[in-house]
């Protein structure tokens, strides 16, 4: 017999619950009962791999997708004294991106893979029938590395979530500049293969010193935010109305907030795309040339 004490009532009928659901095919001679804060499981001798089978990924599941966000809004709210209910929830979202790996180059041992890991290893050593025992003092005895880490994935999102914030301002002030500004050329087509090239409307390819000529040197001069010389404040002080961007790199970091920044008006396109519409730009040209004469 296996009995599991918990300090929440809703704690027991959630592990009660989902040993039934696991259960109910497959062991039909093993017997699941909740009292009150407490479940009991009775193990015949001909179902002795439930524990490995059942009890154990139902514990796991239980503490990494219920107890887990309730440890780190504790946290939140104990240790960095968050009150704001979105506030935690934007952050608790940000954590769950973290461990999925959605966050580049952030923190890559916080792993949700990492973190079942070292819970089924701690209940593989230990987990046995006969057992009874209080889920809070095993929380406490026996994972306290698993909690360090709990720990460090709160920091690491609240990190990403204030960074997160100040990109979205950033945003946000760069889409004013959009909106505020008459647009200086109809469309433009910018290539993306490691670094950035610039065509205009004709297909005419915009050197430096050209992009230097459309530059509002106001944009430079604003000290509350950086904006890149390079890239995004020549295509502000252009301001085109349609920005064509060729790259096989649509995840790029750049990439992403000119998409973020200039919304509709930017259409995606692959980079071998590129050579036929200008060159479709060109014959354009000349035919209007032409009829011009």
């Amino acid at each position: 017999m296996i009995e599991i004490c918990f300090e929440e009532k809703n704690d027991a009928m959630h592990v009660y619950r989902q040993l039934l659901k696991r259960a109910e095919l497959l062991y039909k001679e093993t017997s699941v009962y909740l009292q009150d804060q407490k479940v009991v499981i009775h193990i015949p001798v001909c179902e002795s791999n439930y524990i490995e089978k059942i009890l154990l990924p139902v514990m796991v599941y239980f503490i990494v997708n219920v107890k887990q966000n309730e440890w780190i809004y504790t946290i939140l709210k104990e240790k960095f004294f968050y009150e704001e209910e979105e506030e935690c929830h934007q952050i608790l979202h940000m954590a769950q991106e973290i461990l999925k790996g959605r966050r580049k180059g952030i923190a890559r041992e916080l792993t949700r893979h990492t973190f079942e890991s070292y819970i089924k290893s701690s209940l593989n050593n230990w987990l046995c029938d006969p057992l009874s025992f209080s889920f809070s003092s095993y929380v406490r005895f026996r994972l306290r590395t698993y909690r360090e880490m709990v720990a460090k994935l709160a920091e690491v999102a609240i990190d990403e979530y204030k960074l997160e914030q100040e990109y979205q301002m950033f945003i946000e002030t760069l889409r004013q500049q959009v909106r505020s500004r008459k647009s200086r050329l109809s469309c433009v087509h910018l290539i993306f293969d490691e670094s950035f090239i610039f065509y205009d409307d004709k297909g005419r390819r915009l050197k430096q010193e050209k992009l230097v000529q459309y530059m509002d040197e106001d944009l430079l001069k604003q000290k509350d935010v950086y904006i890149d010389t390079k890239v995004i404040a020549p295509l502000l002080s252009i301001s085109p109305k349609k920005i064509y961007l060729y790259t096989k790199e649509q995840d790029h970091n750049m990439i992403i907030t000119l998409r973020n920044v200039f919304q509709e008006r930017v259409q995606l396109h692959g980079l071998h795309e590129f050579e036929r519409n200008v060159k479709n730009l060109k014959n354009k040209g000349n035919a209007l040339d032409f009829l011009s004469f």
